[in-house]
């Protein structure tokens, strides 16, 4: 459930650096509203603690995940993710030093309420602040400007919330909420032919000014358009 604008909102972080963890502590030190109720440094106490303090946002460093001599990388966090997602309601805020695009969507589409990267969280004090709040009490995806523009260096700067029909926003919402399907099985959900479904995407990326129809999801997360959900659709 969301957070309301006059409701606390209780924190843990989770990240393999002590230095890491006390400097994203003392940047949320500024905000009356956020409160930090528990600490961990490893996978296993992601798990623990999330289920014995109940959080409303998870602060998780990805380098948690990462052990020697076990094979990783993004799929390997993402599916660890995806398992955390289905067994609690906590929002969570994913924390990495890398920007990879493929790491962020693969991140974003296993049910991360967001993504930051640890250098921005640790300079810039308002940034992470106004991303656990916006996380608590919307779920919304906070992508930030920063990290957008590393991502997507040649795009322009959006001023203004672009004017997509509805009928837009509901193909990319029902994408988002089927990461799982295929561009057919996505038109057959929406009762539309293959061919006008792409002829969609393709117009929404021009009006978001995206290079492709994974940068106009994450505009369109970023913009609060579309939200990720917990319960999808199976095939």
């Amino acid at each position: 459930m969301a957070i309301k604008a006059n409701e606390q909102i209780s924190v843990v972080i989770v990240d393999a650096q002590e230095l890491v963890r006390m400097g994203i502590k003392a940047g949320l030190s500024d905000s009356g509203q956020i409160v930090v109720i528990a600490e961990g440094e490893t996978e296993e106490d992601v798990g623990r603690l999330v289920k014995e303090q109940r959080p409303d946002v998870l602060l998780l460093g990805l380098n948690v995940f990462t052990k020697p001599g076990i094979p990783g990388g993004p799929l390997a966090v993402c599916d660890m993710l995806k398992r955390l997602v289905k067994v609690t309601p906590t929002r969570i805020l994913a924390l990495s030093r890398y920007d990879h695009k493929g790491l962020v969507q693969c991140v974003l589409r296993a049910g991360a309420g967001g993504f930051m990267l640890k250098d921005e969280a640790l300079e810039s004090r308002e940034e992470l602040i106004q991303a656990v709040i916006k996380i608590a009490r919307k779920g919304r995806l906070p992508l930030s400007g920063t990290l957008y523009e590393k991502m997507y260096p040649n795009s322009a700067v959006i001023e203004e919330v672009p004017q997509l029909t509805q009928r837009k926003i509901e193909i990319m919402q029902a994408m988002a909420d089927n990461p799982q399907f295929t561009p057919a099985q996505v038109a057959d959900l929406l009762g539309i032919a293959e061919s006008t479904l792409r002829n969609n995407l393709s117009a929404i990326s021009r009006a978001l000014d995206t290079p492709n129809t994974n940068g106009a999801m994450i505009e369109c997360l970023r913009l609060g358009l579309v939200q990720i959900t917990r319960e999808r659709i199976r095939p």
